[in-house]
């Protein structure tokens, strides 16, 4: 009942004008323009259901379903995909929702790309992630880490870090505010998709209300981030497998290309 009063009124509805909105928040909060969302994946632990064999079995030695999630500037959960099987990885589980089908399918309703900054290059819209995931037009993943990694690709690294961090952030934020994610779900696999359904709309509808009033009445988002997410690494949430997603468009490494130069020329940060 939660999920289907809340679900309508909570989440993002792809227009290009909302999506506009969420960049522009990126972009004030965290200094990465057209960043549509920072998208990660958590397992959420659970009694292993009755005849699943390894279904559900993940590389950590426990039962799960995965969380997808696409995080807003604020913490807020803007799109999810919930309750495919433990095993599968990041990349993967993305790949074959819904919302990675529309992604791929260009069914998102994205703005045309436009000039970023004061004369700045024409870029697209796009996700920001970590290694689980692939370079896509839409997507922006870190350049692989190695040793003989340049400082503009390093500050690219740090200045994608600091969008996409949100997003662990609101997984933080959700394991610090609601208990039941402290230890494995004991309950049916629906009544576990249940669960989870409520708690991230109930999750964004306290930030959403939040946001509202002043900072030093708000509750639910005040405690500290950095101890939120230590404590969901504690947690009955853990981090989703890294698979091999090396393979990208040359368009995609473009775009990724022109990010780096944008932030090290025009959009450039003293602190960076």
């Amino acid at each position: 009942v939660i999920w289907e009063e809340l679900q309508e009124k909570v989440f993002l509805h792809p227009t290009a004008d909302n999506w506009r909105k969420v960049a522009a928040e990126f972009e004030t909060l965290w200094n990465y323009p057209h960043c549509i969302g920072a998208v990660d994946g958590k397992h959420v632990d659970i009694d292993a259901p009755p005849n699943s064999g390894s279904t559900f079995y993940n590389y950590k030695g426990r039962h799960s379903i995965n969380l997808m999630a696409i995080s807003d500037a604020n913490y807020c959960f803007l799109m999810l995909n919930i309750g495919a099987e433990g095993r599968r990885s990041d990349g993967g589980v993305f790949r074959n929702s819904d919302i990675g089908i529309h992604f791929n399918n260009n069914k998102m309703d994205l703005p045309k790309p436009t000039e970023v900054g004061i004369s700045g290059p024409k870029l697209p819209y796009v996700l920001v992630a970590d290694e689980a995931f692939a370079l896509t037009p839409y997507m922006m993943r870190p350049f692989p880490r190695t040793k003989n990694l340049n400082f503009r690709k390093k500050v690219f690294n740090y200045r994608l870090s600091r969008a996409r961090r949100v997003v662990e952030s609101a997984f933080g934020l959700l394991v610090s505010r609601w208990r039941i994610y402290r230890k494995p779900i004991s309950a049916s696999l629906s009544t576990a998709v249940k669960i989870v359904q409520a708690t991230t709309a109930l999750h964004n509808f306290m930030i959403q209300n939040e946001l509202l009033a002043p900072a030093s009445e708000r509750i639910y988002s005040r405690n500290n981030i950095e101890d939120s997410i230590a404590l969901s690494q504690g947690s009955a949430f853990t981090d989703i497998d890294v698979r091999n997603t090396n393979a990208c468009s040359r368009y995609a490494a473009e775009v990724r290309n022109s990010y780096a130069d944008y932030f090290m020329n025009s959009g450039a940060v003293e602190w960076q």
